[in-house]
């Protein structure tokens, strides 16, 4: 049970990532938490966070605060919001951004007198408690974000540098993840078009012990033939990741066709309530 003497935490974002880490935390300390919508900060709530209506609100409560919000935009514009209530707090940003976002909302942090460390999520929501966050941020700070994410949210943290390296890791990795998933889903149609059944296709491939055969592919091939498509990842969701990562290899001057292709095919038009695991038309 948590005690009063545990540092505290704050989740702001309570989505499919920050709502399981809100509540991993409250098992083991106490944590505040806010969210704009109404819904997200229910299920926080029945699961023992602290909710509060303003994100400020929930910080103040805080020694801790985690970040789990969408986009770089709106990661600025909470921590607009916050002010000077980080002040003397250090801020773990979960959230999938750029590297340049990063370093100024870095900066902005230690302007009000807090401290920041990048710090995304490998690993996908069901996995809570077993994700890796790969951070950019001093020695002393991630230390001190490790010792409260280590054993609730995450099997380890790991720093990858100074601040936006963690960003940078993470783009890269889910730039490998929409090109893998993109043609996994072709060949899956392909398959199919072909005559070949589905399930066999995916069954096959994966006991085979091919170099092609992923995790990703044992999970996602017989969602794909069982033509089951519930929600694991939002589409306009890996258009912004892949976005990101494609104007981060143009940042440093390098030719990345395909991270261009696969920003084409997830910006092409699919309608975004749409989720990854989606075939092409």
């Amino acid at each position: 049970m948590p005690t009063t003497t545990d540092p505290r935490a704050a989740v702001i974002g309570l989505g499919a990532m920050g709502g399981r880490a809100a509540a991993a935390l409250a098992t083991v300390r106490p944590t505040h938490g806010y969210d704009p919508v109404a819904a997200s900060r229910g299920r926080a709530a029945e699961l023992g966070v602290a909710v509060h209506d303003s994100a400020a609100a929930a910080a103040r409560q805080a020694d801790v605060i985690f970040l789990s919000l969408p986009t770089p935009d709106v990661v600025r514009a909470v921590i607009t919001d916050l002010d000077d209530t980080v002040r003397d707090r250090t801020i773990a940003d979960l959230s999938t951004i750029d590297p340049d976002t990063a370093r100024e909302v870095a900066a902005t942090v230690g302007d009000h007198g807090g401290r920041y460390v990048d710090a995304p999520i490998l690993g996908r929501p069901a996995a809570c408690g077993n994700w890796t966050l790969v951070c950019g941020g001093t020695d002393s700070d991630i230390a001190m974000i490790t010792d409260i994410a280590v054993g609730t949210i995450a099997r380890a943290t790991h720093r990858i540098g100074d601040v936006g390296a963690g960003a940078t890791l993470k783009l890269l990795n889910n730039l490998m993840f929409g090109a893998i998933n993109t043609i996994t889903a072709e060949v899956v149609s392909l398959a199919e078009r072909a005559g070949i059944d589905a399930d066999r296709f995916s069954g096959v491939i994966a006991e085979s012990g091919a170099a092609s055969v992923s995790g990703l592919f044992r999970d996602i091939t017989p969602r794909m033939a069982a033509h089951s498509y519930d929600p694991a990842f939002a589409i306009n969701l890996l258009a912004k990741d892949v976005r990101l990562g494609s104007d981060l290899a143009r940042s440093l001057g390098r030719s990345a066709p395909m991270a261009d292709l696969v920003r084409t095919i997830t910006e092409r038009g699919w309608p975004r309530d749409l989720v990854i695991l989606i075939r092409p038309r």
